[in-house]
């Protein structure tokens, strides 16, 4: 396991502080992490060409804007971050349901989910609802396969990250991944579930 690097003791520092002290948040959290979540919502816009009309600033400030009056603990630095990408992709799709205001075709949306990739690349509307309904079905009938979809793929937490912050080993992450990302790419691509 790498050591934590002096931003992550100081992000866990201040999410242990914020327990008693809730405004924290804005003095301390938010300016430590604002320039990683300005990198994360310009990865996000990249990979959806239809929502191009976001700036990342404005992605990130509607997240914000989520998180600070979220109950939510965070454990640690990755943790957080995870909940940002989450709640970042949740204003996309939203984007896009108020974006499509006609049915969509009966034709299936292919969207390939790759292992060097966080998410693919330049996604239209219809993916990102087709990819997050298809994470609503996965939730269904195995919600841990999904909560490492979303961190991994939309997080963008390593593989050693998503592990740590659902507290499992290493192996088991790698293959719960693995068999999720499978069930997804057959999904996406309209084959019928095994």
């Amino acid at each position: 396991m790498e050591p934590l690097s002096a931003e992550s003791r100081q992000v866990t520092e201040v999410l242990r502080e914020m327990r008693d002290r809730p405004e924290l948040f804005n003095e301390r959290l938010f300016p430590i992490l604002y320039q990683v979540m300005k990198k994360m919502a310009r990865k996000q816009l990249n990979n959806e060409r239809e929502a191009r009309t976001l700036q990342p600033t404005v992605l990130v400030h509607e997240a914000y804007m989520r998180l600070v009056g979220s109950d939510q603990e965070w454990q640690n630095r990755a943790h957080f971050l995870s909940c940002a990408s989450n709640v970042m992709r949740q204003i996309l799709i939203d984007y896009a349901r108020r974006r499509i205001s006609a049915k969509r075709g009966s034709g299936a949306v292919r969207v390939p989910l790759g292992d060097d990739q966080a998410v693919p690349t330049a996604l239209s509307l219809d993916a990102i609802l087709a990819v997050n309904e298809a994470l609503d079905r996965l939730k269904e009938f195995d919600p841990l396969k999904e909560e490492l979809v979303k961190l991994k793929f939309f997080g963008g937490l390593t593989v050693a990250e998503v592990a740590k912050v659902k507290g499992i080993s290493l192996t088991t992450a790698k293959d719960h991944l693995r068999a999720a990302q499978a069930w997804m790419n057959r999904e996406l691509s309209g084959a019928a579930p095994r």
